[in-house]
């Protein structure tokens, strides 16, 4: 079996299309893989083995790239220590009140969530900016910023 420059290529535009579809973000890294087997094809003769080989490490280098250096590294992740949620503001969307609980929004997940039930030692309005200082379960303590 024999493939051409212009294979390579085809297959990682389809890839790369695939992706846009699925958006799994894993795709990507494979068709961009193959667009670069597809351009060295095109400059050097490699055989068959030679290119499924330049296909895998390609591939697998952008892979491992993205995820040590492009990665976001402070998305936090369900099971993380509430260490890593403290110091975090988000955006009170829901009051609150001496009786009863708030609820806080954060731009990036926190703990897997974007929205948190929130208490706190003082009363704090709908649209206030506020800290997390603890957590307390499924429950995080704010103060007002």
């Amino acid at each position: 079996m024999e493939l051409m420059w212009w294979h390579w290529l085809a297959l990682g535009l389809g890839l790369i299309a695939l992706e846009m579809f699925v958006s799994t973000f894993f795709l990507l890294w494979f068709g961009l893989g193959a667009l670069i087997t597809g351009l060295l094809a095109l400059l050097l003769p490699l055989s068959f083995t030679a290119q499924i080989l330049l296909w895998s490490l390609a591939s697998a280098t952008m892979v491992a790239a993205w995820l040590k250096y492009f990665k976001s590294p402070d998305r936090t992740h369900s099971g993380q220590a509430k260490e890593g949620v403290l110091g975090i503001a988000g955006l009170v969307t829901r009051p609150v009140t001496e009786t009863g609980e708030g609820e806080i929004l954060f731009q990036r997940p926190v703990l897997g969530a974007d929205r948190w039930p929130v208490v706190a030692d003082a009363p704090i309005a709908a649209g206030e900016r506020a800290r997390v200082v603890d957590v307390l379960g499924q429950t995080l303590k704010v103060t007002k910023i």
